[in-house]
């Protein structure tokens, strides 16, 4: 036990207190009183490394990295994943959760079981993860890696129990949410693009179901191509083919038109009446070139979300 020599210097007065009006004591009258010496205790340390425990007590700001998020509108809870493997869950004023995957893999995308309870989780090292929210620490119940194809987009539709989780090699896995085990049916890519077509289309980057039929499937393809699968009879219902790399699909509510963006910062509509060509292509950051010609490429539009207004 460490022992440690203390000296109190300053806290005692220099010359004696008087106390009750009597003179001070001194052995000749007119001399000043001796200087009090310092004073020496010995402190023995009581605490040992067990005593103490580091644990993180506030957290405060904007997740760092953040790389997904995900929203339950039901519930009205947010999730955000991050870089280094976090997740924090925000909702009503006092819900402010975090959860950390073990493996510190990035966050590539989240899903929320709407109003359930759950949240799925898609990480770097192409491993799913279901988490349970209803507890008061949220906690992983399932998990499914991977080993041959790596993850790149996943879509849950809503109030399905079929999660739909597209491959850098362009196939379509579908899982059993509730057993969150692989089902037998694959939408390979050859098979969703033209037969006569032998060129790679690419990493899936985008899954969604139609709105007027949710047994139809979108799939987009980094390469330009959009295919709609019908899960039912096991064949393509259309294809769109565009020469710019796609990197968001969105439908429109009526589930009648698509918009995409893509690499040269365009964005395509398409109507399902004509899927041969977009029926428009606009530039929205894009400068019009003094030709009058099509206006000048720029950056890439990583995310379009088709909305309308109550005139449209």
């Amino acid at each position: 036990m460490k022992k440690f020599r203390k000296v109190l210097d300053g806290l005692t007065t220099s010359s004696p207190v008087n106390v009750g009006g009597a003179p001070p004591c001194s052995s000749t009258a007119g001399t000043p009183p001796t200087a009090s010496t310092p004073r020496d205790f010995e402190v023995q340390e009581t605490l040992v490394s067990e005593n103490f425990q580091i644990c993180k007590t506030v957290r405060h700001g904007f997740p760092y990295q953040p790389t997904a998020l995900a929203f339950d509108p039901v519930q009205k809870l947010l999730a955000i994943g991050s870089r280094s493997g976090g997740v924090r869950i925000l909702g009503r004023p006092g819900v402010d959760c975090y959860c950390q995957h073990e493996s510190g893999a990035a966050v590539l995308q989240l899903q929320f079981l709407t109003n359930e309870g759950a949240l799925v989780t898609a990480c770097a090292d192409d491993t799913l993860h279901l988490w349970n929210l209803r507890q008061k620490r949220p906690a992983i119940l399932h998990s499914l890696k991977f080993n041959r194809e790596r993850i790149t987009f996943c879509h849950l539709p809503f109030q399905s129990k079929w999660l739909y989780v597209g491959t850098e090699r362009g196939n379509t896995h579908i899982v059993n949410i509730e057993s969150f085990v692989l089902s037998g049916y694959v939408i390979m890519w050859n098979k969703a693009i033209e037969l006569s077509t032998k060129t790679h289309p690419g990493p899936v980057v985008h899954l969604s179901d139609c709105p007027k039929d949710e047994g139809r499937l979108l799939i987009g393809f980094e390469s330009g191509t959009v295919v709609q699968w019908d899960l039912r009879v096991k064949k393509a219902d259309f294809r769109i083919q565009y020469d710019e790399a796609i990197h968001s699909v969105s439908w429109h509510h009526e589930g009648k038109q698509l918009m995409c963006s893509h690499s040269d910062g365009s964005l395509t509509t398409w109507s399902l009446r004509n899927t041969a060509k977009p029926f428009q292509v606009t530039f929205p950051h894009g400068k019009t070139q003094r030709d009058g010609k099509k206006p000048e490429s720029c950056k890439p539009i990583l995310k379009v979300e088709f909305k309308t207004t109550r005139s449209r």
